[in-house]
């Protein structure tokens, strides 16, 4: 009989102790909590100042951006990021900022694409198996990017491991008349150009000169196309290359003569041809003007074709790369 209460006893308390840890994870969210960072930058050239902040369900995550911030610590698609343990994925960005060089005051939340955001958590494992074996030290967990261009224009990146990084959203921030976050900044704009001192002589000249900012400029850099890339005539320990793309998008491609990889993304702008291991890299940058030629030969695409960028080896182990179509490929490639 005693043995009989004492096995009641203990189950009824596995009961309340199971029924606690649910009640802990739906309260608290532990099946929904992540490990990831959060990182502003901004356009070269056009210094800015504000509040950054990721916004959970129950929690806040933010970034301040202050008066000695400007670009010296952050360039457009990449700074180092603010490090969060186990808090709940993203569901808003709330901005405020002032653009200096513009002498502009933008504001705005925007809703995160919660679906798309969970994908790429879940993409990871599987990124990580495809290229772990050519890196013995692989990079984990995802950082939240956001980018703030001229015009107020606001994009957000995801990026993990193996070079990715993918655009997630772009904004359209609203102009204020006023800075209602903290009074040094307004200050700061209302002294503007005698209150800014920036350790780049190019930016502090462009800043104290009123030269106007380049939206268009930003708004070219950040043009997306669909195309193939093709990566052709490289030996078989060439194991994967590395893009970078003008709109801050990166990723890495297997390396094989069959493989033809279809993206919707920026122009090429940065090229790294690895080998085992990542051992012997070649890199190459391109300039802005393949921005042209991507949009001279979308503009002559016939219906149903589709844009292709080839990198290809050529003699001494220089490579060639060039922007056709799925139609003249094979031209091309025999010239």
């Amino acid at each position: 009989m005693r043995i009989h209460k004492l096995t009641l006893t203990f189950l009824i308390i596995t009961i309340i102790l199971i029924g606690l840890h649910i009640w802990r994870m739906l309260t608290y969210q532990t099946y929904a909590r992540k490990n990831y960072s959060f990182s502003v930058s901004v356009a070269e050239e056009h210094p800015i100042m504000g509040k950054f902040e990721l916004i959970s369900e129950n929690e806040i995550q933010s970034i301040t951006v202050s008066e000695d911030y400007k670009e010296d610590n952050a360039y457009w698609g990449f700074t180092s990021g603010y490090e969060f343990e186990s808090f709940p994925l993203p569901y808003t960005i709330s901005t405020h900022w002032i653009s200096l060089r513009e002498r502009k005051i933008y504001k705005g939340s925007f809703e995160l694409p919660h679906k798309k955001i969970d994908s790429f958590f879940k993409l990871e494992k599987t990124r990580m198996e495809k290229f772990q074996k050519y890196n013995k030290s692989p990079v984990y967990g995802y950082n939240f990017g956001v980018g703030i261009a001229p015009g107020g224009m606001v994009t957000v990146w995801i990026s993990g491991s193996y070079f990715f990084q993918k655009e997630i959203a772009r904004y359209q921030a609203k102009e204020y008349d006023s800075y209602n976050w903290n009074a040094s900044g307004q200050e700061l704009l209302n002294a503007l150009p005698e209150g800014f001192d920036s350790r780049s002589k190019k930016t502090d000249s462009i800043i104290k000169n009123n030269i106007p900012a380049e939206i268009e400029k930003w708004k070219t850099l950040s043009e997306k196309y669909q195309y193939y890339i093709k990566i052709i005539g490289f030996p078989d320990e060439v194991t994967s290359t590395d893009l970078v793309f003008f709109n801050q998008e990166s990723d890495r491609y297997i390396a094989n003569n069959t493989a033809k990889h279809l993206v919707y993304t920026g122009v090429p702008k940065h090229i790294d041809i690895n080998k085992s291991e990542l051992k012997d890299r070649k890199s190459y940058s391109l300039s802005e003007k393949y921005i042209a030629k991507f949009k001279t030969e979308k503009n002559n695409l016939a219906i149903g074709d589709t844009l292709v960028f080839v990198i290809r080896k050529g003699l001494n182990d220089r490579i060639k790369t060039f922007v056709t179509s799925t139609s003249k490929i094979k031209l091309k490639v025999e010239e």
